[in-house]
């Protein structure tokens, strides 16, 4: 499985507005500070808001800002909304949740009775699971502490290196 650029510029989105929470922030400032497109970020950006991870704020100190609190929102529930479900087989997909997970699949004539199935299903299981025990507030510490903050792109960390040499 591949996070797209999708999920990576809206993990970025959210770290960003995670830092001044109580702060609206502009996309222009969000793509500008991530090195993001503005037009691709204007189309990332509603997904969060669905999911109820952003709000849009107006006024004179508008922008975005987080809808929940940075503890309250998980990896998954970013990833989920930026990225659709994390099923690694179609085999995985359209089960029935009152099923059993063993029971048959309309995508796979062998669904129920396959090893591999298994397989897949344990591996989905755990990506959910790291991805749920992660939150937003959890990633802001590990940025903070690990590598400073702000989060910056690549790019900016490679402009930095040439300026100060």
């Amino acid at each position: 499985m591949k996070i797209s650029t999708r999920g990576e510029y809206g993990l970025r989105a959210l770290m960003e507005l995670g830092m001044e929470p109580d702060k609206g922030l502009s996309l222009r400032d969000i793509a500008k500070r991530q090195n993001i497109s503005l037009d691709y970020l204007e189309q990332i950006v509603p997904a969060l808001k669905v999911a109820g991870l952003v709000k849009a704020k107006r006024g004179a100190q508008g922008g975005y800002q987080l809808a929940r609190a940075p503890i309250d929102i998980t990896m998954f529930d970013a990833l989920r909304a930026l990225e659709g479900s994390f099923e690694p087989m179609i085999c995985l997909s359209e089960t029935d949740e009152s099923l059993p997970s063993s029971a048959k699949n309309a995508n796979c004539g062998a669904s129920g009775s396959c090893a591999v199935q298994e397989v897949w299903r344990e591996l989905q299981d755990a990506i959910e699971g790291v991805l749920k025990s992660l939150t937003l507030a959890e990633m802001l510490r590990r940025q903070e502490e690990r590598y400073g903050v702000p989060i910056r792109t690549y790019r900016e960390r490679e402009l930095t290196r040439l300026v100060v040499l």
